[in-house]
C-alpha cells in the first residue's frame, strides 16, 4: 500500500495587493503518494507556482493545512519550517540559483555545510553523486564556464544532495532550449523509475506535463481536473 506523503486539505493563499485582496490558490485538496511524478500545469495567474510554494513551506497558507510525510505543518514557527524544509525537501528553479564565486561541487555541498556536515562526508556523499550523474568532468567548474544545461544538473544535484523526500521543481526547463530541456526531463524520469524520487513538477508547457504519471491542471487557483497520464491519453489530452 502507498503511503501519502503530501496531503493538501481546503488550502488557500490571499496576497494583498494595493486595496484589494488576491487570492492565488482557493480551496485546494488533493493527496500525493511516495514515488509519485506529478505536474501541476495551466497558464500565468492560475496559481500553480503558489501551490508549489505552499508544500514547499516557502509560503504559509491562509487556509486549510499541509501534512507533508506525516508531519502537520500547521502550527509550525517560521524557524521550524526553515528547519523541516532544509532536512526534507529539494527545490529546483527555472534560474539555476548558484552561486557564481563557488564551484559545482562547492554548490552542491552547500545544502551539506548549513546541515553542519563533517567535511569528509560531506565530500564522500557529493562525490558519489557526481559520479552517478557522470558529471565528474565539471566539478571544479565555475557557474559561468557551464551550459544552461550543466547548471541545472549541478543544481539538481544540490537539490537530491540531503536526500529529500520530496523534489519540487518550478518551471525546470522554462530557461532551457528543447533539446536540453527534454535531456532534465529525461532525468527527472529516471530519478523517479530508478531511485523511486518523488518529484511535483510545476509548468506552463503541457508536454513538460505530460512527462509526469499524473497532471493537475490548475485554473484561478482551483484545480480545474486531476487526470492520470493514460486517462489523458484516452481524452486525448
Amino acid at each position: 500500500m502507498k503511503q501519502e506523503i503530501v496531503v493538501c486539505e481546503n488550502l488557500s493563499k490571499t496576497f494583498t495587493v494595493g486595496s484589494s485582496e488576491v487570492k492565488a490558490v482557493d480551496g485546494v485538496s488533493f493527496s500525493f503518494e511516495r514515488g509519485e511524478f506529478s505536474s501541476i500545469v495551466g497558464p500565468s495567474g492560475s496559481g500553480k507556482t503558489t501551490l508549489l510554494n505552499l508544500i514547499g513551506t516557502l509560503e504559509v497558507p491562509t487556509q486549510g493545512r499541509i501534512i507533508i510525510n506525516g508531519t502537520d505543518l500547521s502550527h509550525f514557527t517560521r524557524d521550524e519550517l526553515t528547519n523541516f524544509r532544509r532536512k526534507n525537501l529539494g527545490f529546483v528553479f527555472q534560474f539555476f540559483n548558484l552561486i557564481e564565486g563557488l564551484t559545482a561541487f562547492e554548490n552542491i555541498e552547500l545544502p551539506l555545510i548549513f546541515d553542519s556536515v563533517p567535511y569528509e562526508q560531506r565530500k564522500q556523499t557529493v562525490d558519489s553523486l557526481i559520479q552517478d550523474f557522470n558529471l565528474d568532468y565539471l566539478r571544479d567548474k565555475f557557474p559561468e564556464e557551464l551550459s544552461s544545461g550543466e547548471r541545472q544538473r549541478v543544481s539538481i544535484m544540490r537539490a537530491l544532495v540531503n536526500n529529500p523526500i520530496l523534489l519540487l521543481a518550478d518551471e525546470p526547463t522554462g530557461n532551457l532550449d528543447t533539446k536540453t530541456g527534454r535531456a532534465v526531463l529525461d532525468l527527472f524520469d529516471s530519478l523517479n523509475k530508478e531511485r523511486g524520487t518523488s518529484i511535483l513538477l510545476v509548468t506552463h508547457d503541457l508536454s513538460a506535463a505530460k512527462r509526469a504519471n499524473r497532471t493537475l491542471h490548475m485554473h484561478d487557483g482551483k484545480i480545474a481536473f486531476d487526470m492520470k497520464m493514460e486517462e489523458m491519453i484516452e481524452e486525448g489530452i
